[in-house]
């Protein structure tokens, strides 16, 4: 019986605890978000498949906004949601089946702790990869969307999965492997094209990595030494071209969509290009993240004077391409940005963490073999603060309510329970929220409920450009909870610093009003 060494009993049982904790975060703020109503038309397609109807499929998930390999890869949790209400007749919109496709979140992010432990160890020891994939998990960052029903982590684990690849097909013959490269990189854009930066950063390592370094144990021309990239390449492309073939049969064009997604990315300001990074991490990680982000300016800057030393030559030329790579996708974004084509959200820099944290372990490192004897007591100080961190969002991530679960538990199911609907901001257009109906589907019509209830702020207040004072209603306040969106880290998607005031300082509460 193979024994299980101390490090890998060590990355366990931090992956376990930290899964538990997240496990324990959810049950709530399903379809908090406009772009969550996405997964339900995901399932109105799964739904349609199953009747037989496979051109309503198609048409489903190329709906989606340029994500029909989000449609494609959310279909495992819907499978789960259908045995549910085939089984025991939970209603599909519920919250309690909604916490399927969260459970299924929380497996990603769990599957993204171990990749990153994978490719950190690519470049350091067990402990200095495993406080890496620590400081990493313990940001608000890369635990916000854990309720939420969002492709970012999915698409991050598609392209974290062709990092690894890759990093480890670049030291051993591989060919038409690198094929898989692109394909999986390919497959990360389709669940969600935002991280569009994700094939370009692994073209550009892949290379970076055939130029520099043979793949096949020998030098040979340069041309022929590019022939990894040339397969990776071509996977990038049979994916996408197959996603357009299939789209046409949906009378549609995967490639049209795919271009002219980026003219909807411009909520916010662009007056935030250089400065959001900074903004958020202060803002929200506090003094961990602007840590992290001053480390990984060390940490760039160390691995690029490492290139020119000749020992561990192609462990540190792969880690300061990656670096850099990363460096310039960023700086790229943030180039669109000045020029007002795209805006800065925090689901973007939750693409550029893992390399943020990268860079930082590159400093720490490089501290701890110029300083041994203080070393031991660094990490177990930056062990401490992760935990710290984490703990302390937790706390907070678990007090935070939503108006559809607040709603719901009080049993809104149905809008002729609700008299009014009004709202504390003096914008228009904004969305309100849909019920998520009864725990069980009725077997038969529901019977119409007197309308006694005023609802204040069921909506989704974006955008938020000016509050005013809610008007006193007249019955029994049975619910008055902040609204979301007083969370920090949340009103960096796609509010500027003027709306994100408005929300600092104003009450802004969602209420239910019970007419007496």
């Amino acid at each position: 019986m193979r024994q299980f060494s101390i490090p890998r009993l060590a990355l366990l049982g931090v992956v376990l605890a930290i899964t538990a904790v997240r496990i324990s975060l959810i049950g709530k703020g399903t379809m908090a978000f406009v772009d969550e109503q996405r997964y339900v038309t995901a399932m109105l397609g799964l739904r349609a498949l199953g009747e037989g109807h496979g051109l309503e499929f198609l048409r489903a998930i190329n709906s989606m906004g340029a994500r029909p390999g989000d449609g494609l890869w959310r279909a495992i949790p819907g499978l789960g949601q259908a045995v549910l209400l085939l089984a025991t007749g939970l209603n599909p919109n519920s919250p309690p089946s909604l916490q399927v496709p969260q459970l299924f979140n929380v497996l990603i992010m769990s599957l993204n702790m171990l990749l990153l432990y994978k490719i950190y160890r690519q470049f350091f020891r067990a402990s200095m990869a495993l406080l890496g994939m620590v400081l990493y998990s313990s940001l608000i960052n890369t635990n916000l969307y854990l309720r939420h029903l969002l492709p970012y982590d999915h698409a991050l684990f598609f392209f974290l999965l062709a990092l690894w690849l890759l990093l480890r097909l670049a030291a051993r013959p591989a060919g038409w492997k690198y094929g898989l490269v692109g394909a999986l990189a390919a497959f990360s854009y389709a669940v969600y094209p935002g991280y569009f930066m994700g094939p370009a950063v692994l073209l550009a390592l892949g290379i970076v990595l055939a130029l520099a370094s043979p793949v096949d144990g020998s030098y040979g021309p340069s041309v022929g030494r590019l022939v990894p990239v040339g397969w990776q390449l071509a996977g990038l492309l049979v994916v996408l071209g197959g996603l357009q073939l299939v789209s046409r049969l949906a009378d549609t064009s995967y490639l049209a969509s795919s271009r002219y997604i980026s003219t909807t990315v411009t909520q916010g300001s662009f007056d935030e290009g250089l400065s959001f990074i900074g903004s958020y991490y202060w803002q929200v990680e506090g003094g961990l993240g602007l840590g992290l982000l001053l480390l990984f300016g060390i940490g760039l800057l160390v691995s690029l004077r490492a290139i020119g030393q000749r020992q561990g030559r192609y462990t540190t030329l792969p880690l300061a391409a990656l670096l850099s790579i990363a460096f310039l996708a960023w700086l790229g974004y943030a180039g669109a940005v000045l020029a007002h084509k795209l805006v800065f959200y925090g689901r973007i820099l939750h693409f550029f963490g893992p390399f943020v944290v990268l860079g930082a372990l590159v400093a720490l490192n490089a501290g701890a073999q110029a300083w041994p004897k203080g070393s031991k007591l660094v990490l177990t100080l930056a062990w401490g603060l992760a935990v710290w961190h984490f703990g302390a969002f937790a706390r907070t991530y678990q007090a935070i309510d939503y108006p559809c679960d607040v709603a719901y538990h009080y049993g809104i199911h149905n809008q002729n329970q609700i008299a009014a609907n009004e709202t504390s901001v003096c914008d228009k257009n904004i969305v309100f929220y849909r019920l998520f109906g009864p725990r069980l589907r009725p077997g038969q019509p529901m019977l119409l409920e007197t309308a006694r209830y005023q609802l204040l702020n069921f909506a989704y207040l974006y955008p938020i450009t000016c509050y005013k004072t809610p008007e006193r209603q007249a019955g029994t306040v049975v619910a008055s909870v902040p609204y979301f969106m007083k969370y920090r880290a949340y009103q960096f998607e796609g509010h500027n610093q003027a709306q994100r005031t408005i929300l600092q300082v104003n009450e802004v509460d969602f209420r239910i009003v019970k007419r007496d």
